[in-house]
């Protein structure tokens, strides 16, 4: 990281620095939401239910894959600029180029699990149920298995290069990747009628160009924590140090990995397959709202972690009281859209399937009621861990799954679907509250700490 850099990280308004790291990540995490709804368009669209359903089946492995990817960038991401906010350079550059090693292992070893094992988790799954649904979710997962060094790659990338000091850099090349997934996906799903598997070609697709354009970056005179090819030796020592400050992230993504299968096990016990493909519609939309929330926080992050290292407690309780004053603003004005153009959202990617318009407005108004609480939760989890709070972001992500569990087994015992949807936001009001509590009491402490507060490392 450059003295100037450095400097204006020292120096500027908080305001000043929070709008120019949150705006492009936001806007490159908008971008990614992009994806996520012109991929459940053109499948609904143009596909069919069937087709929403087999991706709503299939989609717990594909998260588990960007958990991974997760773990690696957030704790790389928040261990380089700790390390960068305590001058210690040389073993920043040693993060990255562990990064980087990582990776590559994964991405060979993702395929060889998942592809050996494909049938196994399509029965896992429940997508056996359906010959149809079947069908598209097996070229679907498959396709994307082999594709997981892309799918992790391009997420260190925006990470890294945002970390790097290059947040616009980020979002011009995340834009050009989201115009770029609508033409494929209009050339793979409509044009030649791949049906899922279009969908997952466009996708990788736009990952590969991400991700060889941020490794090209990084050996280039441009990146400010640049690597050459000798520096790509692996330090055992500092992995583990380095991947526990990502393991929030990680179980963040498993915890949505799992509920979603939970919700898909529930909705077929006790609906059908298109309770399935309606709670689709509701996930598209909420991914968005995720992805909108997950990016205001990651903006923060870099911002957390060099105060957390620097050792400025008042910066580091003004950008964190900021960014949640924020964060509820966002949700607050999402969650007025959701309720008062249910029925619009859902006809854009049902199209001029009736039944599946009326069962999608009903499943968004229902589960999609405590947005402003999700997102306390998401900036929490986040916030924490940039600020190397490590276990209490755990225990943040941890404590919802483990409340959800009993919730989404017995709520549909009494009220059926409707119980199955209104699970996650009545549990989500329960935990945010806790995020919320614990948030206010670092704040407080922050306030009063004197400078030279000691790194959370």
């Amino acid at each position: 990281m450059s003295q100037q850099n450095l400097h204006e990280l020292n120096t500027l308004s908080v305001k000043t620095l929070f709008w120019r790291y949150v705006i492009p990540s936001v806007a490159g995490m908008l971008v990614i939401g992009l994806y996520t709804v012109v991929d459940g368009i053109f499948v609904g669209r143009y596909v069919g239910a069937h087709a929403l359903a087999a991706i709503n089946l299939v989609y717990p492995v594909i998260l588990l894959q960007v958990g991974l990817g997760a773990m690696i960038s957030m704790g790389a991401a928040t261990r380089i600029s700790i390390l960068q906010g305590a001058g210690r350079s040389k073993e920043a550059r040693q993060a990255l180029a562990n990064t980087l090693l990582i990776i590559m292992a994964l991405g060979i070893l993702l395929p060889i699990i998942g592809i050996s094992q494909l049938e196994h988790l399509l029965a896992l799954l429940n997508a056996d149920n359906d010959p149809a649904v079947l069908q598209e979710a097996r070229s679907y997962l498959s396709i994307m298995l082999w594709g997981g060094l892309v799918t992790i790659g391009q997420m260190a990338v925006i990470y890294l290069v945002r970390n790097d000091g290059r947040p616009q850099f980020i979002t011009y090349l995340v834009v050009a990747g989201g115009l770029s997934n609508i033409g494929l996906n209009y050339f793979f799903v409509v044009i030649l009628g791949r049906g899922l598997a279009g969908s997952a070609y466009a996708t990788l697709l736009v990952e590969t160009l991400i991700t060889l354009a941020g490794l090209i970056y990084f050996f280039s005179p441009f990146a400010r924590l640049r690597l050459a090819l000798k520096d790509l030796r692996p330090h055992w020592q500092s992995m583990p140090s380095m991947l526990g400050l990502g393991v929030s992230s990680f179980l963040m993504e498993a915890n949505l990995a799992f509920l979603l299968f939970a919700h898909n096990y529930q909705l077929l016990e006790y609906g059908k397959g298109s309770d399935v493909a309606a709670y689709a519609v509701a996930g598209y939309t909420e991914a968005v709202f995720i992805l909108l929330i997950h990016g205001l926080a990651l903006g923060m992050q870099p911002l957390l972690s060099h105060a957390t290292g620097a050792g400025q407690p008042q910066r580091l309780a003004q950008t964190l009281s900021y960014g949640l004053r924020v964060s509820l603003g966002i949700s607050l004005m999402l969650l007025a859209v959701v309720q008062f153009f249910p029925q619009a959202i859902a006809t854009l990617y049902a199209g001029q399937d009736q039944a599946l318009i009326e069962a999608a407005t009903h499943a968004l108004q229902i589960h999609l009621f405590a947005l402003p609480f999700d997102g306390t939760i998401i900036v929490g989890v986040i916030a924490l861990q940039a600020m190397a709070l490590t276990r209490l972001s755990m225990f943040g992500t941890l404590g919802k799954t483990l409340i959800l569990i009993p919730a989404l087994w017995l709520m549909p015992q009494w009220w059926g679907v409707n119980g199955v949807y209104i699970a996650l936001p009545l549990v989500n009001m329960l935990v945010g509250i806790v995020i919320a509590s614990v948030l206010w009491r670092e704040l407080r402490r922050l306030k009063q700490a004197p400078q030279g507060l000691g790194i959370h490392a």
